[in-house]
């Protein structure tokens, strides 16, 4: 089963996005190599460039233009300082004229002298037209885009926190809070989707031999309350019982000892409540030298828990 993933989505999105904007600028060719016949010439409408894609079929009257170059396919390549990195070239990969065969030689040369194969060192990329300008559109258009879905992700979780907050107090909120806890309402979202959608897929896969199928609603109500038992039990656990007990025991055999080492006619007395906040005092400075020494024994011991 394939599940939603946040970082593969946007990353997804990202490269789909990467390839619009080149195949619009027509700069496929040279982030990505190869040859792309349908961006090598400029339509005779200038919006049919929106609609160009790799079905595109070009019309007698597009103008053919823009330039080849062999230029470096490796961040890895063996070339001096002063020496120019890309030559200009035919389709074929042939020098343009005698400066660019006399460049292309003395590059083959010192890619001979670093052992590296000149096929794999240089490839031959289109070049279109208005290069430059080109470049400076795209990167302007992503850095609109980002900025843009930048906006976008600061304001929902911010709008969705103030609006939680509306719920409880009719007073503003620092938009600090506001953001983090919109943010986690919607990772809690997310969560509570995926979880359903789990279910709903184990749900289907269940054969009718075994029995009659579970209502959707009836098994996400029991699975939450089960979950909602164990996160209960085991934020009481971990949160209040275990920290407490830690501190009562310190206090046990450290501190009062000590204590009653100087001052033998003390009454002890325990608060619950300061043995909590000290409990998680003592196991967060716990946590934190389990992580700086060295791994020892203990150490393994705990991560094998774990």
């Amino acid at each position: 089963m394939h599940y939603f993933r946040p970082k593969r989505a946007v990353k997804e999105v990202a490269t789909v996005l990467w390839k619009f904007l080149a195949t619009r600028l027509r700069l496929t060719s040279y982030f990505f190599g190869s040859r792309y016949p349908q961006e090598e010439f400029t339509p005779k409408v200038w919006l049919e460039n929106l609609v160009r894609s790799g079905m595109y079929v070009a019309d007698p009257e597009d103008i053919l233009d823009g330039t080849f170059r062999r230029v470096p396919a490796t961040d890895n390549l063996a070339l001096p300082r002063d020496m120019r990195a890309t030559a200009a070239v035919t389709p074929n990969g042939e020098p343009f004229d005698e400066a660019a065969r006399e460049l292309m030689a003395l590059q083959n040369v010192e890619a001979l002298k670093a052992k590296h194969n000149v096929r794999d060192d240089y490839t031959v990329v289109y070049i279109p037209p208005n290069f430059r300008w080109r470049i400076i559109t795209f990167i302007t258009l992503l850095w609109v885009i980002g900025a843009i879905c930048i906006g976008f992700a600061i304001a929902v979780p911010l709008s969705l926190g103030r609006s939680f907050f509306r719920l409880f107090t009719p007073r503003d909120v620092h938009d600090g809070y506001s953001f983090i806890i919109g943010f986690y309402l919607i990772w809690v979202s997310y969560l509570i989707a995926r979880a359903v959608d789990k279910l709903e897929r184990s749900r289907k896969r269940k054969n009718d031999d075994d029995g009659p199928r579970a209502e959707l609603g009836l098994l996400v109500a029991k699975r939450g309350l089960l979950w909602m038992a164990k996160i209960a039990y085991m934020t009481f656990a971990l949160g209040i019982v275990v920290p407490t007990l830690l501190a009562v025991v310190i206090d046990l055999y450290i501190v009062l000892p000590f204590r009653f080492s100087l001052n033998p006619e003390m009454v002890p007395r325990i608060r619950i409540v300061d043995q909590w906040s000290l409990g998680l005092l003592y196991a967060k400075i716990g946590v934190y030298v389990q992580r700086v020494q060295p791994p020892n024994r203990i150490s393994a011991g705990l991560l094998h828990v774990r």
